[in-house]
């Protein structure tokens, strides 16, 4: 029978393309989640962000050595991207729609998220090419294969669609073994990546809010144990001041050094997008045990 379910969670575009869906997660949602992914538990998932922050760090060091250059990671990002949804919407395809995660949206409703996408993708990345002289790096995957081989591309890219791969035969023996709803760990990875160039695209912005929000939180907490309200207190209004000049000095810094600054600030964005994706499944035990 189809499922009717009236809210769906944020997907990418019914686990094969980015919608922009900002559905709120209901308890019956994270049920279905659970199914397909069962709980690893606060320790399995300090695991995995410790993997990527491992990862991360790997990828900021061959940035700042020089072994890998910046128009490199974005070109292996947007093509990994597009790569994942690829193998997602194939996947999908063998599954019937009565079993889809989220039925498709008409084309109507679509193309305008995908038009800003490719907007913002075009004009952010533009603009970072410029910034970091990458153009000429860039302009050479276009004209031949051997710039990817000679960059050593194509042994993340062939990494990436054999885990893309594994991940496809376990979703879809899953749902041959207990039924839909459909869902897609290969949709989970294109979603890292899409999130990955959308905060990219701002790779200054995230070290800001970083040191502005974690700034603040500290100030509010320093003021509660000394029992005063921070919104009353002057001293936490001076300190509050002093953390926001403090962020605009770290993005000050990350932007006068160039490529340098660029590389940490989107290693930066990619280590959030990637933590926020392993955190996902105690975001649905969460929602599993209280949501409506």
């Amino acid at each position: 029978m189809r499922d009717k379910r009236a809210e769906k969670p944020a997907t990418i575009g019914g686990e094969n393309g980015f919608d922009g869906s900002g559905s709120k997660l209901t308890r019956k949602d994270a049920l279905s989640y659970l199914k397909r992914f069962p709980a690893q538990g606060r320790v399995a998932v300090a695991v995995n962000i410790a993997l990527v922050l491992a990862g991360n760090s790997l990828v900021l060091w061959l940035l700042l050595t020089g072994r890998f250059r910046a128009a490199h990671l974005i070109a292996l990002v947007i093509v990994e991207a597009l790569l994942l949804v690829l193998v997602a919407m194939i996947l999908q395809r063998l599954v019937p729609k009565r079993d889809w995660l989220e039925q498709p949206k008409p084309w109507r409703e679509r193309l305008p998220v995908l038009g800003f996408m490719l907007v913002w993708i075009s004009f952010a990345y533009g603009i970072t090419l410029f910034i970091v002289h990458g153009y000429p790096d860039f302009f050479a995957f276009l004209r031949s294969t051997s710039a990817w081989t000679n960059a050593g591309l194509h042994w993340p890219l062939l990494y990436t669609l054999l885990l893309a791969l594994v991940h496809a035969v376990g979703d879809f023996s899953h749902y041959r073994r207990v039924g839909g709803p459909f869902h897609s760990s290969v949709g989970h990875d294109a979603m890292a990546r899409w999130l990955t160039l959308i905060l990219g695209g701002i790779p200054f912005a995230m070290p800001f809010f970083a040191a502005a929000i974690g700034g603040f939180k500290g100030v509010e907490f320093i003021a509660k144990k000394a029992k005063v309200a921070p919104e009353q207190s002057v001293l936490a209004g001076v300190a509050m001041l002093v953390v926001a000049f403090g962020a605009f000095g770290v993005v000050s810094l990350l932007i006068s050094n160039e490529v340098t600054g660029w590389a940490i600030g989107f290693v930066f964005a990619k280590l959030i997008a990637e933590v926020l994706i392993a955190c996902f499944p105690l975001v649905m035990s969460q929602v599993a045990r209280d949501g409506p």
